[in-house]
Parts: C-alpha cells; sequence; structure tokens
C-alpha cells in the first residue's frame, strides 16, 4: 500500500516507533546469530547434568535448563557438549569454544578466559550457582574431618579429574588421585583404592541414593564452598559484549529456579 507524504495520520509510524522501542528491550533479538559453541565438564553429574546413555544426544539436567533459558531471554541459541574440564579451558583459550558452563575462578583461569567481574574481583551475584564439596568416606573408616584438617589419612584423596578443588588439596599437603567421574571415583574408594573422595555434595549425595549397595557416607562439615560461573572465550567477551552481559545478568533471576542453593 502507497502512504502519501502528507498522511501523517497513517497508523504505521505508531508501529514503527513501538517496534524501535521493543527492539531497544530487546536489542540482541535484531540479527540472527551463529549458536554459541558452548561446554559443560564431564564430570559433572545429576541433578546438573543428566547423562544420556547415548553419547549423541545432547546433555540435559538442571545446569542446561537454566543455561537455555538465559539463551531464549537473550534472543540466543546454542550448542552444549560434554567435554573434559582441561580440554574446556584449553579450548576456550584457543578460541574453540565461546563459553562454557558452571566453571570455578582461579586466578590462573582469570588470565585464560572471561569471569563476570566487579573491581577485578569474581562477580558472585551473577554466578550460576554455589556448590559446596565434602569428603565421602568407607563406612567405619577412621578419618576425621573437623572443618580444616583431615586427620588419619594414609593413602589418597580421590578427586575428578582436572577440577580445580584437586590442587586445593595438594596445598594442604594432602595425595590426591584423578579418575574420569563419580562412578570411578565412588568404585575406587569402595574397593579401598583411596581413603576418601572429594565431590560436590548434592551430586554425592544422590548418587549414593540411587546406589545403596555402596557402603560409603559423607563427613561433615562441607570441605568449602564455591561459586560457579558461566564463563567465556576473552574473543568472544570482547566481540560480543552485550550478548555476555546479556547472559549473565540473568543469572540472579534464573538460579533460585534451576539451580537453587538452599539443598547444597
Amino acid at each position: 500500500m502507497l502512504i502519501e507524504s502528507g498522511q501523517s495520520s497513517s497508523p504505521i509510524p505508531s508501529m514503527f516507533r513501538s517496534y524501535l522501542a521493543l527492539a531497544a528491550l530487546c536489542p540482541l533479538t535484531l540479527h540472527a546469530a551463529a549458536p554459541l559453541q558452548l561446554a559443560v565438564s564431564s564430570a559433572l553429574t545429576s541433578p546438573y547434568v543428566i547423562e544420556d546413555p547415548s553419547p549423541a544426544n545432547p546433555p540435559r539436567g538442571r545446569a542446561i535448563e537454566l543455561a537455555q533459558a538465559a539463551l531464549r531471554n537473550c534472543g540466543l541459541q546454542g550448542r552444549i557438549s560434554r567435554q573434559p574440564g582441561e580440554r574446556i579451558v584449553q579450548n576456550l583459550q584457543l578460541a574453540r569454544l565461546d563459553g562454557a558452563l558452571l566453571l570455578s575462578y582461579t586466578d590462573e583461569r582469570s588470565r585464560l578466559i572471561a569471569f563476570p567481574l566487579r573491581g577485578g574481583q569474581p562477580d558472585s551475584e551473577q554466578r550460576m550457582t554455589t556448590l559446596s564439596y565434602a569428603f565421602y568416606v568407607r563406612n567405619g573408616s577412621l578419618l576425621h574431618w573437623d572443618g580444616s584438617g583431615l586427620y588419619g589419612i594414609n593413602g589418597t584423596v580421590g578427586v575428578n579429574q582436572g577440577w580445580s578443588i584437586g590442587r586445593e588439596l595438594m596445598a594442604r599437603g594432602i595425595d590426591v588421585e584423578e579418575s574420569v567421574g563419580i562412578e570411578d571415583n565412588f568404585a575406587k574408594l569402595q574397593a579401598g583404592r583411596t581413603d576418601a573422595y572429594v565431590l560436590h555434595q548434592l551430586a554425592g549425595d544422590l548418587y549414593l541414593r540411587h546406589h545403596p549397595e555402596l557402603k560409603i557416607h559423607r563427613m561433615s562439615p562441607p570441605l568449602r564452598s564455591k561459586p560457579y560461573y558461566w564463563v567465556f572465550s576473552r574473543g568472544y567477551a570482547r566481540e560480543h559484549a552485550r550478548q555476555v552481559e546479556c547472559l549473565w545478568r540473568q543469572m540472579p533471576q534464573l538460579r533460585p529456579r534451576y539451580l537453587p542453593e538452599g539443598a547444597r
């Protein structure tokens, strides 16, 4: 339909103004973008990431649902794969990934990849969640953990491969033995090949509920709690700063729904 220049009362200009107003509120939806290439640690387990019997299927779980909700809110799409933790950091550094879910902050990592920062420090308000680590031991174990020291240990403590908590244990003078994931580590603990296993408390408790044949229990208090973040390669964060800021801004509102911390 042709509009004469004198027809200023036409509804089209007001509709156009409404479109511009909506665009200002949702700037990331204006241009189609390639899906973000994202990863999550293959050592994470239910409820954060649910292992699927078919490796070709995309990962599922609470962390994945949170990420998908944030992407939708920002008008973005993403493809998520499971990778070992060390490979994730390497692939972010080499720009083979755009981002990754649920990585904890270390000074070393902060030099390689982009975390949400405030005043040069990680901004815990924009964390995906907080996870508590705990020691798991065989029933009847003589190990004692008082919140600051682990006593009576003669062997090693199992950790998931590539997890930063392993370096923290070694800094305490504790010998660490890495395995690929939760199943291997609990099997080694049950067999007496390790003296303890350090794992996220919620994941460890859920695994033991589903495997009552394991004669293993969690020690209290927790070893420590750490915030976990959605991180990005430095190149992606520099070139797509608005998208990154939008995704980080989603965390406070989505975290209580998908990764509630009261149960940790």
